[in-house]
């Protein structure tokens, strides 16, 4: 984790992308937990995601980790007067390398340290979007897309229930880096995903040896999406 973030901090400083000044993400990268996983640049893409989303169609979020992305979302959804609701997903379960590397850096067994991320998100997501909480479903993606299939009731991390289902106008990719369940991502958000609707991947720059780049390289190659930026990971938007 710690080698990711030094690649993404050097990388940066040789092939520079466009930043948006943002005061709520300055004040938010002090005071929350997992703000360097979160890189500046991404900022420049769900401004743009989110100021020209198609309707009122949800917004879905796959990987929540700490809340940076989801408060990031959740704000930029206030700042356009945007009335989507925000669905996100995360089990909060580590892949067997993360848990190995908590283990052995941080002497932390893998259930503390789930306890700890997934006691951080709901800390930070109702500290600064305690107005407008996201509706967080602790299940992996897979799980969950099989209940928004079926249009099915759920009950959220803040124990209020909501239903599941219908249209998407905006999806966040950040779960699972193998490229077997970024695939399934793509193609169960892809079911629901309207017509100029918006995918970000996050994780999807050339720099980063991981499942979410070798995938993007095939939504690049179909004729229903176009690439409206490399910043320096892929927004794209659905055109057929």
């Amino acid at each position: 984790m710690l080698k990711k973030i030094f690649r993404r901090h050097a990388y940066r400083g040789v092939f520079p992308y466009k930043k948006l000044a943002d005061e709520f993400y300055d004040a938010l990268s002090l005071a929350c937990n997992g703000a360097a996983l979160f890189i500046p640049e991404n900022l420049y893409c769900l401004d743009y995601a989110i100021k020209n989303l198609p309707n009122d169609d949800p917004v879905i979020e796959i990987g929540s980790f700490m809340g940076m992305s989801t408060n990031m979302i959740g704000h930029f959804l206030k700042k356009y007067r945007r009335q989507n609701k925000l669905f996100s997903c995360d089990k909060w379960e580590f892949e067997e390398k993360e848990k190995k590397y908590y283990t052995r850096v941080l002497n932390t067994p893998p259930d503390e340290m789930k306890q700890f991320v997934r006691d951080s998100f709901l800390r930070n997501t109702k500290f600064f979007n305690g107005d407008q909480l996201p509706y967080t479903i602790e299940m992996f993606s897979d799980e969950f897309f099989d209940h928004w299939k079926k249009s099915s009731e759920m009950t959220d991390v803040f124990n209020r229930p909501v239903r599941s289902g219908g249209a998407v106008s905006f999806a966040y990719i950040d779960g699972n880096h193998q490229y077997e369940f970024v695939k399934r991502d793509f193609e169960s958000v892809n079911e629901f995903l309207v017509k100029n609707g918006f995918i970000f991947f996050d994780d999807s720059a050339e720099h980063i040896d991981c499942g979410i780049r070798d995938f993007v390289k095939e939504v690049k190659r179909r004729k229903d999406y176009e690439v409206v930026m490399k910043n320096p990971n892929y927004l794209f938007r659905k055109i057929l």
